[in-house]
């Protein structure tokens, strides 16, 4: 019986679902396009699908509450930015990366604040931020960001472990703590109860504040790591890669099959969301198609994912 109750929430996972297509996606990939079927090229998509990952693992902390953060892809430039700066100046390395993480943490910690005690609509708030966010890094860097080698990020973004890639390595320590954070933890409870109705968790004692500050801070932490992996990954840094991953970040939760309105999901449907979109951008870049056809295929997909999800939840 419990055997047939296992498969029975395996077919109902929306996580196993986002596996499943990402399985079923790599094959056609591997049949239809060209250099899909090295260990090379494995190795490369699971690389840089970990820049990607660790982002989305901190929007999923968020979105589960029933928040989403628009200022992710800020947070990832200013991580980027400020630690090259610091690294090139008298700074060093090492302070470089604690700076990078101390502004990141910051930047969560006032998206919170304005959504719990200022009761700002958490869309327009992390917006706002991000917004923010890209003026100041302009005013910052003069419009010319520094770059920097580091080697501990060098390793992380290119080394490998016994031909794993570090950024991967990484990426699974954090998922593992996430997931310990969401789902085994009272926090990770708090945000279902949020997400799944908030004032029915505010009657049941649920605490918004200490449970939205964990989020978000996770949230803008991770975005912060991810900004430090890239730029070990490029070398230099800019103010605008950051960009893709506030849309990817969200559209990879989405895939993973987590509602955008919260309360539903798993952080595991996030991974291979994150893989899955990875993937689809490889396989598009290798038919030639331009970067508006990308954005639109992809968009496409995450808009009818969203009809289909905000319709379960009207049933």
């Amino acid at each position: 019986m419990s055997g047939l109750v296992s498969v029975a929430a395996l077919r109902g996972s929306r996580a196993a679902w986002a596996f499943g297509v990402l399985a079923v996606t790599w094959l056609a990939a591997v049949l239809l396009a060209d250099g899909f079927d090295s260990v090379s090229s494995f190795r490369y998509l699971v690389q840089t699908a970990s820049f990607l990952g660790i982002v989305a693992v901190g929007q999923t902390l968020v979105v589960m509450m029933s928040g989403i953060d628009l200022s992710v892809s800020g947070v990832v430039a200013l991580s980027a930015v400020v630690c090259a700066e610091v690294a090139s100046g008298r700074g060093g390395g090492t302070t470089g990366v604690l700076v990078a993480l101390l502004l990141s943490a910051l930047v969560g910690a006032v998206n919170a604040a304005g959504v719990v005690w200022l009761r700002v609509p958490p869309m327009v708030m992390t917006l706002a931020t991000g917004t923010i966010l890209a003026g100041a890094l302009l005013v910052y860097t003069d419009g010319s960001p520094s770059s920097a080698r580091l080697p501990l990020l060098d390793t992380i973004a290119n080394g490998r472990l016994l031909g794993v890639p570090w950024a991967f390595v990484l990426w699974l320590a954090v998922t593992a703590a996430a997931f310990w954070l969401l789902h085994l933890s009272r926090t990770g409870r708090n945000a279902f109860a949020l997400g799944a109705g908030e004032d029915a968790a505010r009657a049941s004692g649920v605490p918004l504040v200490s449970t939205a500050f964990t989020a978000y801070v996770s949230c803008a932490l991770l975005a912060g790591v991810a900004g430090l992996v890239l730029l070990g990954f490029t070398g230099t840094s800019s103010l605008t890669m950051g960009n893709p991953y506030q849309l990817l970040s969200i559209a990879s939760v989405v895939l993973g099959g987590t509602s955008i309105l919260g309360g539903r999901g798993h952080l595991l449907g996030t991974v291979g969301g994150a893989l899955l979109l990875t993937l689809l951008t490889a396989l598009l870049t290798s038919w030639n198609l331009s970067e508006g056809v990308r954005q639109v295929v992809l968009g496409v997909l995450i808009i009818g994912l969203l009809l289909v999800y905000a319709r379960e939840r009207r049933t």
